[in-house]
């Protein structure tokens, strides 16, 4: 973030090096440094159109040890402060914040600290005093932020002291309220968090004097700086109305012409630098685009080593949520010094995640911030490649050229400018285009040309899917014969020379560089299919992968479907029946329908249709069809016969009941125990027919001369032709009967006859 050129950022001279345990992985980047090979594992390299999850991680999520100092003065008016030095705990990363965020430390905020490993203290080290309000959104604003310095990562230490002096000619001012010193332990050996109002002790071991300053410590206020060889170039942004100040973009200038792999660089998941996902309670904001990447730097030191990377970015991640009461850690992206790419704030890699760095324009926009210090120092081309490739990811998903410029609205009364002013912004700024600091540092601002012609260099926004010829389920693509693949990109066609269709990452073909789609022959079973475009430089950029099945067989129905007859309602023109089937596909079944006597589609899932028919002969048709396309097909007939209770062989004493609700008018009713209906029919499904009510009793129901179960009639109303009993069995002649059980109080049983299936 911010940089005062009055300040000095002094040399971390701890000795100590904490290694991350996490598995090692070089990127495969040209050029890469070795101190990568130290970093946490990157996640492989991402294309454009569909970011994979990130890798499992290596380690469960690190608990950041936090020591909270209070440490304001007690005269509310100074404009001064000497915290002596102390031992705590042990921490690596510190910072200092206040209550109110947008009040400012006029003078200069300095620590030095004391290392663990071999006791001694370091020199005075300047903090940068944040100039960015960070988060900008209503709901971020609502966890009521503090105000701070930048953290700087200092080692594993376990003593420290502060001191605010005045700026060597500069303007006075009481110190903001609530100034706190907060220590944290971000390494892999971490003791566990300690919060609240936590303080270390003052060190007074008479047998070990506090030691004297050395030839390179600062003991006194630093002297402002020596003008910069060069004068930086003009901030690449222009304002509208209201406000009347306007500059204009540099103009980049000549950059090697790297040539950037399509995608998302290789990248460090949150899971991978094993972030605490547990200080993340609100779940994140999305805008609409990313229509800018604002460069930062973190302006701590740039000693550290690559391998300590992943412990400071969760350093970042708590400072940023428990000292500053942010949400998230601000940045989208960080990177370091050997091009390490890290995960910022959580919400997707591919998703337009609001952050909290760039106050007044961070929805809209991302951000990617460099580890340590880049006044004076360049960042290395391995980390200026990194920024590239992201900024042609990021921008390219919308079709965003990396050297084109786009306007935005100051969002905040209190930002760089007045609120609502239109503000052109280069795609690729710095910090300190949108926000009044000088973030991120003149060196890295400088390479701001640089990097737009780098990632402009590539191939960006280049997206491509299977589309005529091809169905799809679940991301995966199915096709019975050749496949139309489809591709967008941002690049004009103008710098193009060619797409070449890879299948299983061989070209098969090639198409112009103003075709947006092309045939390919996909052959039997699973195909990775990508689109690789050409630029006239010598750049290349892969599609993501789209996985297509070629596919030319039908599916099948094994075991014949069947109709079983169902409880509920009968009538002489409706029949409830079940209709069973199971359908399957060598690839991946889409859908099952009826097609006779009535149409209805079901999932690829679905077993059964629970239906009505009229009685008489019915032929069901069925059809398969596989997500390539391909149908089978299937038949089932079956004959539903009505047998009147007339039809039944009676025992007992019955009598008819006639009424319009039976079927044909008339039923069979009794009281009388021990009576009995029996029918014989050859067939392979039976349901038995009854009127229900509240005084209808039990009968005892035989098949085949064996009892099979007991019905109780009794209902809450009145109802007719009720199906009760339904049971299916090997087709052959069969018996059904029925025998009343003579409830007492309710003996009454009225058979309304039986249906069977033949």
């Amino acid at each position: 973030m911010s940089v005062n050129r009055r300040q000095v950022i002094g040399v971390l001279v701890s000795t100590a090096v904490v290694a991350v345990g996490t598995a090692a992985i070089a990127l495969n980047r040209p050029g890469a440094s070795p101190h990568q090979a130290a970093a946490a594992d990157p996640v492989a390299a991402r294309p454009a159109a569909d970011p994979a999850e990130p890798a499992a991680p290596k380690g469960p999520p690190l608990k950041v040890a936090r020591q909270s100092l209070d440490i304001a003065p007690a005269d509310r008016r100074a404009h001064t402060l000497k915290v002596s030095e102390r031992r705590t705990d042990r921490f690596s990363l510190l910072g200092i914040t206040w209550t109110d965020p947008a009040a400012r430390v006029a003078g200069t905020v300095q620590v030095r600290t004391r290392a663990v490993a071999t006791g001694a203290w370091s020199p005075w080290r300047t903090l940068d005093s944040d100039d960015s309000l960070g988060p900008d959104t209503a709901a971020e604003r609502g966890g009521h932020p503090r105000g701070g310095t930048e953290p700087l990562w200092v080692g594993p230490a376990d003593g420290v002291a502060a001191r605010v002096v005045d700026a060597a000619g500069g303007v006075t001012r009481a110190l903001p309220a609530g100034l706190r010193l907060e220590l944290l332990d971000s390494t892999a050996n971490a003791r566990g968090a300690s919060g609240g109002q936590g303080g270390g002790e003052e060190a007074a071991d008479p047998s070990s004097p506090a030691p004297q300053p050395s030839a390179s410590e600062e003991t006194s206020a630093p002297p402002p700086p020596a003008a910069p060889a060069s004068t930086p170039p003009a901030p690449a942004v222009t304002t509208t109305a209201p406000t009347k100040a306007a500059t204009t973009p540099a103009a980049p200038r000549k950059a090697a012409r790297a040539t950037l792999p399509g995608g998302l660089p290789p990248y460090v998941s949150r899971a991978g630098w094993q972030a605490d996902e547990g200080l993340v309670k609100n779940a994140p904001d999305y805008a609409g685009n990313v229509g800018v990447l604002f460069v930062h730097h973190t302006a701590g030191t740039n000693d550290y080593q690559c391998a300590d990377s992943p412990s400071i970015v969760r350093g970042i991640l708590a400072y940023h949520v428990q000292s500053r009461r942010w949400n998230d850690i601000g940045y989208n992206f960080l990177t370091d010094k050997c091009g390490t790419l890290f995960e910022g704030r959580k919400g997707g890699v591919d998703k337009p995640v609001i952050g909290a760095h760039t106050y007044g324009f961070n929805t809209g926009s991302a951000a990617i911030a460099v580890l340590g210090t880049y006044i004076k120092d360049r960042a290395p081309a391995t980390t200026q490649t990194t920024i590239a490739q992201l900024a042609a990811y990021k921008l390219g998903m919308y079709g965003f050229a990396p050297t084109s410029s786009t306007k935005m609205t100051e969002g905040v009364s209190d930002g760089k400018f007045p609120k609502g002013t239109v503000v052109t912004f280069a795609r690729i700024s710095g910090h300190r285009d949108g926000v009044a600091t000088e973030c991120p540092g003149d060196a890295l601002y400088a390479q701001l040309a640089d990097i737009r012609a780098e990632a402009d260099a590539g191939i960006y926004g280049l997206t491509a899917k299977p589309g005529g010829g091809a169905g799809v389920s679940g991301g995966t693509y199915y096709t019975r014969g050749p496949v139309t693949m489809t591709w967008a990109i941002a690049n004009p066609s103008t710098v193009l020379t060619r797409f070449e269709l890879l299948v299983d990452g061989s070209v098969v073909g090639t198409a112009g560089p103003a075709d947006r789609s092309a045939t390919v022959q996909v052959p039997g079973g699973a195909h990775k299919l990508q689109v690789r475009a050409v630029r006239d430089n010598g750049a290349t950029g892969t599609s993501t992968a789209s996985t297509v099945v070629g596919d030319t067989t039908a599916p099948t129905f094994p075991g014949a479907p069947a109709v079983v007859l169902r409880g509920g309602t009968v009538s002489a023109k409706s029949v409830p029946v079940t209709l069973t089937f199971r359908a399957a596909d060598n690839a991946k079944l889409a859908s099952v329908a009826v097609t006779a006597p009535a149409a209805r589609t079901f999932g690829p899932t679905t077993t059964s249709w629970a239906t009505a028919v009229k009685p008489g002969g019915t032929y069901w048709k069925l059809a398969a069809k596989d997500v390539a396309g391909n149908t089978g097909a299937a038949t089932v007939g079956r004959t539903v016969v009505l047998l009147p209770e007339t039809k039944a062989k009676r025992g007992g004493k019955w009598r008819t009941a006639s009424k319009s609700a039976h079927l044909g008018g008339k039923a069979l009713t009794t009281g009388t125990r021990n009576a009995k209906l029996t029918w014989t029919f050859t067939g392979s499904s039976a349901a038995l027919l009854f009127a229900r009510s509240t005084k209808s009793g039990k009968v005892d129901v035989y098949l085949d001369g064996r009892k099979v179960g007991t019905l109780d009639l009794k209902a809450g109303k009145n109802s007719y032709r009720q199906a009760l009993w339904t049971r299916t069995f090997a087709k052959g002649r069969h018996t059904v009967a029925i025998v009343v059980r003579g409830t007492g109080g309710r003996p009454t049983v009225t058979s309304d006859g039986l249906v069977y299936l033949r």
